[in-house]
C-alpha cells in the first residue's frame, strides 16, 4: 500500500506545527522552505487538515497555522485518512461493497478479501499507536544524535 506525496506532507507539516507548540502560528511558507514542499501544494494540504479539524488557522501579519489539539491526541492514522481518505489496499474493503470486486467469483467465496482485512487492520494498528509527540519525541532524539556526531 502506497501513501501520496499529499499525505507525506501533511505529516511533516503537522510534525512542525508540533515542534513549534506554545511559540505561536507558523506559517506555511516557513514549514515549505524547510522541508522543499511546493508552496500551493502545502497550502491545499493544510487547508485539508483545517477542513479536518487537525489545525487551525490564525489571521494577520503573525498568523499562520498552530495545532488544533495536543501533539499526544493527534494519530497517524487521523492524518492520513485526512488527507487519503479510507485505508484499504483493495476496492473492495473500501467500504464493503461486494459489487467492486474485480474477480468474477461471487464475493463471500473470494479468499482474498479476508487478507486485505488484514493487511488494512496491521496499516491502521500501526498508524493509530504513533502520535505527532511520539514522532516529535523520535525526531528531536534524531536531532540530537546528528549534533553529536559533529562535536566528536
Amino acid at each position: 500500500m502506497r501513501f501520496s506525496a499529499k499525505a507525506e506532507y501533511g505529516v511533516w507539516a503537522l510534525l512542525e506545527l508540533a515542534l513549534n507548540e506554545g511559540r505561536g502560528p507558523l506559517q506555511v511558507r516557513s514549514i515549505s522552505k524547510k522541508h522543499h514542499i511546493p508552496l500551493r501544494f502545502l497550502e491545499q494540504v493544510m487547508s485539508v487538515l483545517k477542513n479536518g479539524g487537525l489545525v487551525e488557522s490564525i489571521r494577520g501579519a503573525q498568523g499562520g497555522y498552530i495545532l488544533a489539539r495536543l501533539p499526544k491526541e493527534i494519530t497517524l492514522e487521523e492524518i492520513v485518512q485526512c488527507i487519503e481518505g479510507p485505508l484499504s489496499p483493495m476496492i473492495c474493503i473500501t467500504g464493503g461493497d461486494d459489487k467492486q470486486c474485480l474477480q468474477p467469483a461471487e464475493p463471500p467465496s473470494c479468499i482474498l478479501k479476508g487478507v486485505w482485512q488484514e493487511v488494512r487492520q496491521a496499516i491502521l494498528s500501526v498508524l493509530e499507536r504513533i502520535t505527532l509527540q511520539e514522532l516529535t519525541e523520535r525526531y528531536r532524539a534524531a536531532e540530537q544524535k546528528t549534533s553529536m556526531m559533529f562535536h566528536i
